[in-house]
């Protein structure tokens, strides 16, 4: 047969010739192939999909640059970059480890390296390339987490877990600076709502004692001005305590607070004195006031500065309690783990179809080939033949 002039109803007819080497070999392959998936181990997966949920600002822009300190008004936050912190945290070490060791991997993955440290180095890497894997659909927008093992109940633990762990980090991470805001702004409230009701007691006291006092309009105007600038010196030093819990001492904002607290005291001094250029000639000096009048004044002096400054940290108060609870976690569960009711491999119909298809190409492609060996070792042996048969007539 010339290979040159072979056509397709040749290799028919090669590959009828040699039916028998292309049935066994078929035969033989889809035989190993059905042991094979028989043999080896089942696996089962287990998947869940969550939805990253953006935030927008929680609380607004009351209480100014005391606000900004305290971490207020949250910018949007994209849902790809969401889910991409997502799969950055279950993938990372930390995580990776926990992972190991609540479901112990080691001996799952049948690790007997002595060294505990290379062991868990196996596992974590055998953890990422075989057991776990996480992905983000842009079509869909959801966050994908699979496990794979060969216990259908320990894919499904193993997703669970890590829905269960994310969570509790974000809600941890979150509730932390919540939780920050909120305890300092309780322990202030708290105790200037104790100094009002002290306060309060000693004006009950004073007044049953020497009556009620008339203080004159100027007195109030005094009162007033000097009361709003000793207000706005406390907020200052509010806003500097608090920032240091923040910040570095060096920080920009803990400077310019020190600086708004330095002129401010200035002012309180200033209006302390006699003559003080801040306080108008027809307001009456502070040293001015009678005893009586004054100790009243001082009084109410002390519970309009207390009042100002829980009229300021009350809402803040209420708005730090309120983000603390809202601080729950920015994803949303779409599919739950279950357990699997069909094994994800082996594809035992699959694995023999393929095998045995690959099986009769390459049967096919052998049968050709020895096909053509002969074709050729007979043309060799035809031409000797004819070779020999000349010679003889020759001679």
């Amino acid at each position: 047969m010339n290979k040159n002039e072979l056509g397709l109803l040749d290799i028919i007819l090669v590959i009828a010739k040699r039916k028998y080497l292309v049935i066994a070999i078929c035969c033989i392959v889809a035989v190993a192939a059905i042991i094979y998936s028989l043999v080896v181990p089942e696996y089962w997966e287990s998947k869940a999909t969550l939805m990253p949920i953006a935030e927008s600002g929680s609380i607004g822009s009351l209480g100014g640059s005391f606000m900004d300190i305290l971490g207020g008004g949250l910018l949007q936050t994209d849902k790809y970059d969401m889910a991409v912190d997502f799969i950055y945290i279950m993938q990372s070490r930390k995580f990776r480890e926990e992972v190991v060791r609540k479901f112990n991997l080691i001996q799952y993955y049948k690790i007997k390296e002595p060294d505990s440290l290379k062991a868990m180095e196996l596992a974590v890497r055998k953890l990422s390339e075989e057991t776990m894997e996480m992905f983000y659909d842009q079509k869909t927008y959801l966050v994908n987490i699979k496990a794979e093992t060969k216990d259908r109940e320990l894919s499904r633990q193993m997703v669970q877990h890590h829905l269960d762990a994310l969570s509790k980090y974000i809600l941890n991470s979150k509730m932390s600076k919540g939780r920050q805001k909120r305890q300092f702004l309780e322990k202030q409230v708290e105790e200037h709502k104790q100094i009002m009701d002290s306060l309060a007691m000693q004006m009950r006291d004073f007044q049953k004692k020497n009556r009620s006092i008339d203080i004159t309009q100027q007195t109030q105007s005094l009162i007033k001005l000097y009361s709003d600038v000793v207000a706005e010196y406390m907020q200052a030093e509010l806003e500097y305590s608090l920032a240091l819990t923040q910040y570095d001492e060096k920080s920009p904002i803990v400077k310019s607070l020190t600086e708004k607290m330095k002129l401010l005291k200035k002012k309180v001094q200033s209006l302390e004195k006699n003559n003080s250029d801040l306080v108008p000639e027809y307001i009456v000096q502070i040293d001015k006031i009678p005893d009586i009048s004054m100790q009243y004044a001082q009084m109410m002096l002390n519970v309009e500065i207390e009042k100002q400054i829980i009229e300021y940290l009350y809402p803040q108060y209420e708005l730090a309690k309120l983000e603390e609870v809202k601080d729950l976690p920015t994803f949303e569960i779409y599919d739950a783990p279950q357990i699997a009711g069909i094994r994800s491999k082996p594809k035992r119909a699959i694995t023999v179809i393929v095998s045995t298809v690959a099986a009769f190409i390459f049967s096919c492609i052998l049968a050709l080939i020895l096909e053509s060996f002969q074709g050729e070792n007979r043309e060799k042996i035809l031409a000797i033949k004819a070779a020999l048969f000349r010679k003889r007539k020759q001679s």
